[in-house]
């Protein structure tokens, strides 16, 4: 009798071991299927203010990283390198072996904007070795276009007047709200500590959307240097309405300068020398891998700034901080880094042109420093900096100031479309003496790229 009770306690216990494992089991294999089938919001860093702090306050942040999509990033930069590689010139980066170490990668600090988005990808965009572009991630979509746009401002007269459908901030939405596939890949949302609403314009005292300009710049960089630092050999952050020549960056550095990007530090392009420490205008400016690698950690490292204003020669993560400004600052306390000018100082006359143009390259070729007398532009420049039609160098790196998509489709069909295309056919007939500047400049720069050789 003892014998079958100790038989049916073994037989019990078996069972409800049994039982207890195909339960882990189910439990298992029903958590795997949820988690195939659940999408995660497609976002590379998420931030959430602190509870109680104000919307526009610096309060400290919790930051969530998802490893996974920023490999994905990494994976998604490599393939579009890929794909652009297989373009030859001028649709795709310059293959010259020489520069084979000189590669280019482009930061545009971006308001998601898929026109702009799409011109800059189909002009200058293409002969990038790289390009991403970090953006807000807050987005705006027009309710009357049906048109993802980043140029409205919220509470605008003039703006609610025209979209009649968008109500002030409801028409900007988080960038994981939209469906999937509703931005391309090689554009990266990074979120920042500081709120997006809150702020308002100085003069009409309504509200807009707050751009936070220094920390979404240094907080761009980072994750550049993160993520892509062995992408490239020298890294450029180009304003989305900047036309931009990677392969002139390259011409200067390895055939001017003969600099060393992984050994050197070198931070350069349009040098405003009135400053102290002496910036670069923000249209482009570049640094090498260098430089990046070291600023990045002087970037990490920085103190939170006082939210109450300006603090000259602080480098910190501080509200309203300008960018040039406090990255000049950062550059030179910390790493003993100045400013680079990037002009031509190797021709037979002795005149200094400049590669990178702040103002669309038309009216800068009329520019007359007598005229003009010493504004901020020409303060502190050397006596033989060039001007009028001697200002721009014939293998330039950066011109500034396009608003508009078909302005810088235009200087795509003028600098790289074939010698009879209809652009370069209006500005060779144009009437103007500034149409007749242009073209000579034109001319000047096809022949010095050698552009026939590549159409």
């Amino acid at each position: 009798m003892a014998s079958n009770a100790s038989s049916l306690d073994k037989l019990f216990i078996v069972l409800i071991i049994t039982i207890i494992c195909l339960c882990i089991s189910s439990i298992y294999i029903f958590t795997k299927l949820e988690s195939k089938h659940h999408k995660e919001p497609p976002i590379q860093l998420r931030s959430f203010v602190a509870k109680g702090a104000s919307k526009n306050s610096d309060a400290p942040v919790i930051l969530i990283s998802e490893s996974h999509k920023q490999q994905a990033a990494v994976t998604n930069s490599k393939q579009q390198q890929q794909q652009q590689q297989t373009s030859s010139y001028p649709n795709g980066p310059k293959q010259d072996v020489k520069y084979k170490n000189d590669r280019v990668y482009c930061m545009v600090p971006f308001v998601y904007n898929k026109d702009f988005y799409t011109t800059i990808m189909q002009t200058w965009g293409k002969r990038c070795n790289v390009i991403n572009f970090l953006t807000d991630s807050i987005v705006l979509k027009d309710q009357d276009t049906n048109k993802f746009r980043g140029d409205l401002v919220i509470g605008s007269d003039n703006n609610r007047k025209k979209n009649k459908k968008n109500d002030i901030e409801d028409m900007w939405k988080p960038y994981w709200e939209f469906p999937p596939d509703s931005f391309p890949d090689n554009v990266i949302f990074l979120n920042m500590t500081r709120s997006w609403s809150g702020c308002k314009d100085d003069k009409t005292g309504k509200p807009k959307i707050c751009r936070h300009i220094w920390e979404k710049m240094w907080r761009s960089w980072v994750y550049v240097a993160e993520h892509h630092l062995n992408d490239a050999e020298w890294f450029c952050k180009v304003d989305y309405d900047t036309f931009f020549f990677p392969e002139n960056l390259q011409y200067y550095t390895r055939d001017v300068k003969k600099w060393d990007p992984i050994n050197e530090y070198h931070y350069f392009g349009q040098l405003l020398a009135k400053n102290n420490p002496p910036l670069i205008a923000g249209a482009a400016a570049c640094w090498s891998q260098k430089t990046l690698r070291d600023v990045a950690q002087v970037y990490r490292d920085m103190p939170k700034g006082s939210p109450r204003g300006a603090r000259p020669g602080i480098c910190e993560d501080r509200a309203k901080a300008t960018e040039e400004v406090t990255t000049a600052t950062c550059l030179k306390k910390h790493l003993n880094v100045d400013a680079e000018a990037m002009r031509d100082d190797t021709a037979d006359d002795n005149i200094l042109r400049e590669y990178v143009m702040i103002d669309p390259v038309h009216n800068q070729l009329g520019w007359n420093r007598t005229e003009q007398g010493e504004w901020w532009y020409w303060a502190n420049k050397p006596r033989n900096a060039g001007e009028m039609e001697d200002c721009c160098a014939v293998r330039p790196m950066a011109f500034h100031k396009y608003k508009k998509e078909k302005d810088i489709r235009v200087l795509e069909d003028e600098f790289y479309g074939k010698s009879d295309n209809k652009m370069l056919k209006k500005l060779e007939h144009g009437t103007r003496e500034q149409d007749k500047r242009m073209w000579r400049y034109v001319n000047k720069v096809r022949k010095a790229m050698d552009i026939e050789k590549y159409l």
